[in-house]
């Protein structure tokens, strides 16, 4: 999903909650920033005022609603970001802090102006200049371990990630 061109789409996003599907504006980067903060209601957050209303009826009417806006804010930050959610989220969080905040402003990265992929690019970018394949390689394994209780496809002989990441840094001479 890295190299999806939609990451740079000002275009609106669909997400389907319960029996309806709703649209989601286009919205720049600093807004995602904010909305991602609350991540299961984060299609309520970036959904038109009406589609909010429509939102609230489907939880109301639908059991399933509340879960189905969980997945949905999942894979559509997913897909706006270029990222796998969890990924995007740290990025995100990466990106708010004061010294990687501070040289994305200097190096001209405006978050009212760009994209959330772009965002999330511009952070990465930042994080791995410079770096060896060593760093580089650490930098991506932090950033593709999920969160607990999240089962991705590499992890299919059921390893403990935490245990994975901690003999990864020992092969690289840092546990």
């Amino acid at each position: 999903m890295r190299n999806d061109p939609r990451v740079l789409s000002h275009g609106p996003v669909r997400a389907r909650v319960g029996a309806c599907e709703v649209t989601i504006p286009y919205q720049p980067a600093a807004v995602w920033v904010q909305a991602v903060r609350d991540l299961p209601g984060l299609v309520s957050r970036l959904a038109s005022t009406e589609a909010r209303e429509v939102l609230l009826d489907q939880i109301m009417d639908h059991p399933t609603a509340v879960a189905d806006m969980e997945r949905e804010a999942h894979r559509i930050l997913s897909e706006v970001s270029g990222w796998k959610w969890w990924e995007a989220v740290k990025l995100i969080n990466t990106s708010t802090g004061r010294e990687v905040l501070g040289r994305l402003v200097l190096a001209g990265v405006d978050p009212w102006q760009c994209t959330l992929g772009e965002w999330c690019a511009a952070t990465y970018a930042l994080c791995v200049k410079g770096a060896d394949a060593q760093a580089r390689l650490k930098t991506d394994f932090s950033l593709s371990l999920p969160p607990p209780g999240v089962e991705d496809g590499w992890d299919d002989d059921g390893d403990d990630a935490e245990a994975t990441m901690s003999a990864v840094q020992a092969l690289m001479g840092q546990g």
